[in-house]
């Protein structure tokens, strides 16, 4: 019997069997159609108003906005929305694990924990100001600048909406299927101060 013709066992994968292919497809598009509703309608608002009025900043100072004030915004950008992701990310899989291995105590650490305020508020901020220089930097065509303020605005909101995906696992449907509805009424503090922790 040729050994390259006989057929590798199946693994048991951890999945919810009714949340593959299109349900899960289905559940995570609107996080992408959301965004790009976003972006159409950001480049939309800057062609009947920013372009069609000129509202554009001068065209003189097209390299000032350019190489300092949208380069620094977009490099603090990525600066903060790259660790909220990565935060998020990271209590995600522990969660994740948590409830894999029924480890009540780590779950309830982290079940109530949220990205912080003083995430939030410069994450906005400096998403406002980058949206803002673009929306009036001085494009040369409607067409370059519709696209350009369409791809900023698509990309900002889609990671907005993958960061609040992740921060919100409840949304999940392997989460609601794998943890006990009970875990979600426990009072952490009382739990761990019974415990003596």
């Amino acid at each position: 019997m040729d050994p390259s013709k006989t057929s590798k066992p199946k693994h048991a994968r951890n999945y919810i069997p009714h949340n593959r292919k299109w349900v899960t497809i289905k559940r995570h598009s609107p996080v992408v159609t959301k965004s790009i509703y976003a972006g159409i309608i950001s480049a939309l608002v800057w062609g009947m108003t920013i372009y069609h009025f000129d509202w554009s900043f001068p065209k003189e100072d097209e390299n000032a906005i350019l190489f300092i004030s949208l380069m620094f915004s977009a490099f603090t950008y990525v600066i903060f929305a790259g660790y909220a992701v990565n935060k998020v990310l990271d209590e995600y899989k522990i969660v994740s694990k948590a409830v894999v291995k029924n480890d009540l105590e780590t779950f309830l650490l982290y079940r109530d924990e949220q990205l912080p305020i003083l995430i939030h508020l410069p994450v906005a901020g400096i998403t406002f100001v980058f949206v803002f220089f673009v929306m009036f930097f001085p494009f040369s065509s409607a067409w370059i600048g519709g696209i350009s303020v369409f791809s900023v605005v698509f990309m900002v909101t889609l990671i907005y909406k993958v960061v609040m995906e992740l921060d919100n696992y409840e949304n999940s449907i392997w989460f609601k299927e794998k943890i006990p509805p009970e875990w979600y009424k426990i009072n952490i503090e009382r739990y761990f101060k019974e415990k003596g922790q």
